[in-house]
């Protein structure tokens, strides 16, 4: 729905600040099928793939759905460092959070 937390500007104005954000959000879990993007268990919470910690933003394709277990595991270590030890790493997984992330790229391409 959104692409990060200032587009569309008008329909946010439009929206209270929380629903913009509950939207926002909702999004993204509907883009993973509300499944955790590492284990595929149910996603509760987002994991930021660049921690905030280490410069990340809180951009839509910085922002992956995670089981609270795979947020807490993952903290701030790097995304694919962390994943690789994993029982459950998937080299298709890893595929598809880096083209999740590389789409954030082509928006900057496109837009500048």
């Amino acid at each position: 729905m959104f692409r990060d937390e200032q587009e569309p500007l008008t329909l946010l104005l439009e929206l209270s600040p929380r629903l913009a954000k509950r939207r926002y959000r909702q999004a993204i879990y509907e883009a993973w099928n509300h499944k955790c993007g590492y284990c595929e268990e149910t996603a509760t919470s987002l994991d930021h793939i660049v921690p905030k910690f280490k410069s990340g933003s809180n951009n839509r394709y910085n922002l992956v759905p995670a089981c609270r277990r795979c947020n807490a595991d993952k903290g701030s270590q790097n995304m694919e460092d962390w994943f690789r030890t994993k029982e459950y790493f998937c080299s298709s997984k890893l595929e598809a959070i880096k083209l999740w992330m590389a789409d954030d790229v082509k928006d900057i391409i496109v837009y500048t």
